[in-house]
């Protein structure tokens, strides 16, 4: 039996916009540990019919592992630092052609990619760990029958195993993936995708994100969106 009540309730709290007028679409930034209530509420008055999750930063400690295995990286290849290749919202492929212009006789980006990926697999297998609060909400979710994906700009590959190696319970959910027919967050694309293959309206899914490039991207598809606070840059 669902651990969700789904019934509708009263009451819960409302954003405002500049003229004072309610905006229930505005993000939300949120702490960690309160996000299960806020998300449960929601569900319980029947306001979301889908739940949306960032991976790396919302459900994985991966973002640390990432950098510093691309670091070392770096340093292998003599990689030096080029304007814009650290933005936010890159895919890795758009931060190499970025770097490729301080450093042209790097080797070509799919083997590049192929030795990083080489090497992250081997990070991620001895320290990924998941982020609990939301780690235990995805799961209570899917226990209740609430539709859930996960969207990332990372590779689908790279996703498929993040979520095999640290979130095992989540491997039925549905998984949307950076691919070369999509524009990288903070373009709606994928968030798109992911609300066509839960079947669900794009205003009645909510994303949950780790970063003002991903709840853009949320936002620009037409979701709720909460920020987690362990964001905030």
């Amino acid at each position: 039996m669902s651990t969700i009540d789904t019934r509708a309730r009263s009451g819960g709290t409302m954003d405002v916009d500049t003229d004072g007028a309610p905006d229930p679409m505005a993000p939300e930034r949120i702490h960690v540990d309160d996000l299960g209530a806020a998300v449960i509420g929601r569900v319980r008055r029947q306001d979301i019919d889908a739940v949306m999750f960032d991976c790396d930063g919302t459900l994985v400690d991966s973002e640390p592992i990432g950098h510093r295995v691309w670091g070392a990286l770096a340093d292998d290849l003599g990689v030096v630092a080029a304007p814009g290749a650290d933005a936010e919202g890159l895919s890795f492929e758009q931060r190499l052609e970025a770097l490729r212009t301080t450093n042209p006789a790097l080797p070509p980006t799919e083997v590049v990619y192929a030795e990083y990926w080489r090497r992250l697999r081997t990070a991620f297998d001895e320290s990924l760990q998941p982020i609990e609060p939301t780690y235990r909400l995805a799961r209570e979710l899917v226990r209740a029958n609430i539709p859930v994906a996960i969207v990332s700009n990372s590779a689908q590959e790279r996703l498929q195993y993040t979520v095999s190696c640290a979130l095992p319970l989540l491997a039925g959910v549905t998984l949307v993936g950076w691919t070369t027919q999509d524009r990288p967050k903070p373009h709606p694309d994928l968030y798109r995708r992911a609300a066509s293959l839960v079947a669900a309206p794009a205003d009645r899914c909510l994303a949950i994100e780790d970063s003002t490039v991903g709840a853009l991207a949320a936002s620009r598809a037409g979701m709720r969106t909460l920020i987690l606070d362990v964001a905030i840059r």
